[in-house]
């Protein structure tokens, strides 16, 4: 980091459930998903995976369909369990406490203030 590039480190947590919900309804109005995929498994098997995580796993879902079948009409279930096994969470619960401990520190710190220009 070099000064002036950012005056202030954010912390933005991993997506909540909600979150990731959305994420791949984004992901879905463009990939033709197949009836047996059910959302609600995918959110519930994606805690800790960021939101590009999630896109890594829409994408490599989709290629393994590709793979299996050129001419593919639908990405099933089973593309989406191999795109898991392949593209997994690369935080370690470790850094999400460092993180959330800053974010304890941090939190109730003030920005500083200056005097008003002239």
């Amino acid at each position: 980091m070099r000064p002036g590039r950012l005056d202030r480190i954010v912390y933005v947590p991993l997506p909540d459930a909600p979150t990731r919900r959305e994420i791949f309804a984004l992901q879905f109005r463009n990939m033709p998903v197949a009836e047996d995929v059910s959302l609600d498994s995918l959110v519930s098997g994606t805690d800790k995976y960021s939101g590009a995580e999630i896109t890594a796993v829409c994408r490599e879902a989709a290629l393994l369909a590709l793979q299996e079948d050129i001419q593919a009409q639908r990405v099933r279930v089973r593309h989406f369990e191999g795109a898991l096994g392949v593209v997994t969470p690369r935080v370690p619960d470790s850094l999400l406490r460092t993180y959330a401990a800053y974010q304890q520190r941090h939190a109730a710190v003030a920005p500083p203030s200056f005097p008003p220009s002239s």
